[in-house]
């Protein structure tokens, strides 16, 4: 593993925090957001970006597409991400509960809107229709479409493992491309339509119009495994200057501007990153901030129904810049602690069991990929 890739993960978490939680406490104390409340959720596509480096860094396993090698990966994503997935699912539901009741009373409506929000989630379908994508725990709209890149990552890898170094580039301006090309189209829709709920909804949680980020990943991957280039100063500053860019553009431009230019800003980051020596790179990859980064799934997960439940208990959180600073740092502990005792154990109990279960098809892979 590269540890600063691990570390970057913390703050991509906290960016899509700050924009579902932030806009009371930044309106209270005054703060001008201009534009950080169309794009801070933009992040999702430095996850989705990194999905398809990290795969790629650290599963060569799958290559050729065999099925041995296929089922245990499937099985290995299965073992990552689902428990602390379904922590949150659990954690949300008296939540999702309590809204369906106050909308509809206890009728049989409620209970078959329960039903099929709760059927959608559990089954990472979500993402795919416009009324479920954020019924059940926002974030998990995401992990709707990491099952699909997942789903497409051995044929994917088999596919541009062999490419040469343009196609492999040319394949990331495209995916740069098709990325950008959905929320232009948006922008340029008849004013009755842009008012509708359904096409920015589509637009933002569409698997199929997000699997170009994991693509690109996926590229950048093999363009950091074909070179040789040493670990340097050099990298460093790129990468500040890069994460600098990106918290500039998420601030201060509209959202179709950030999203043609947060595209190449992640990927240049995360390029600079895993060739750096330097402070930043060094910053990122302490140990503290590996520990973050890898509770990261945990924090971003957690992050909605935690709020919420707080707010219950202190009232003021939303508001009081204090009360939200201890609520982060709060949810940071807890998502350690559910990386530690939840997340990590788990993982390696399922992949062990698997393992065993399946051992003359058995091949080596990290255990927390």
């Amino acid at each position: 593993m590269i540890p600063a890739l691990t570390g970057v993960r913390f703050l991509a978490a906290l960016s899509v925090a700050l924009y579902h939680l932030s806009d009371r406490v930044a309106a209270t104390s005054g703060i001008p957001t201009l534009h950080f409340y169309e794009n801070a959720g933009d992040p999702v596509e430095l996850f989705f970006i990194l999905s398809g480096f990290i795969l790629t860094y650290t599963h060569p396993e799958v290559n050729g597409a065999e099925r041995p090698a296929i089922r245990q990966f499937y099985f290995s994503r299965f073992a990552k991400i689902y428990p602390i997935y379904l922590l949150g699912w659990i954690v949300f539901a008296p939540l999702i509960y309590s809204n369906l009741v106050a909308l509809h009373g206890h009728g049989a409506g409620t209970y078959v809107r329960l039903a099929f929000y709760g059927f959608m989630s559990l089954t990472l379908l979500q993402a795919w229709t416009t009324n479920t994508a954020n019924a059940w725990n926002t974030p998990g709209w995401s992990l709707s479409a990491e099952a699909v890149f997942y789903a497409a990552f051995p044929f994917l890898f088999t596919y541009l493992k062999n490419r040469r170094l343009a196609a492999l580039s040319a394949m990331i301006g495209v995916c740069w491309a098709g990325s950008v090309i959905p929320t232009l189209a948006l922008s340029v829709l008849p004013l009755s339509l842009k008012n509708e709920f359904w096409p920015r909804e589509l637009v933002n949680f569409l698997p199929i119009l997000r699997i170009g980020e994991f693509i690109a990943g996926i590229c950048l991957a093999r363009l950091f495994l074909s070179s040789t280039k040493e670990k340097s100063l050099r990298f460093d500053l790129g990468a500040l200057g890069a994460l600098a860019a990106a918290i500039t553009v998420i601030i201060v431009a509209n959202h179709l501007n950030a999203k043609v230019l947060l595209f190449p800003t992640f990927m240049l980051l995360l390029y600079c990153l895993a060739c750096a020596k330097g402070p930043l790179s060094g910053l990122l990859g302490s140990k503290p901030m590996v520990l973050l980064g890898e509770a990261s799934f945990a924090f971003y997960i957690l992050h909605v129904p935690m709020f919420r439940y707080a707010k219950m208990v202190f009232p003021n959180i939303a508001t009081s810049p204090a009360e939200f600073a201890a609520f982060l740092a709060g949810l940071a502990a807890v998502s350690v602690v559910c990386f530690l005792t939840i997340e990590k154990p788990l993982c390696a109990y399922l992949r062990n069991t698997y393992k065993r279960a399946r051992s003359p098809c058995a091949i080596g892979q990290p255990e927390h990929a």
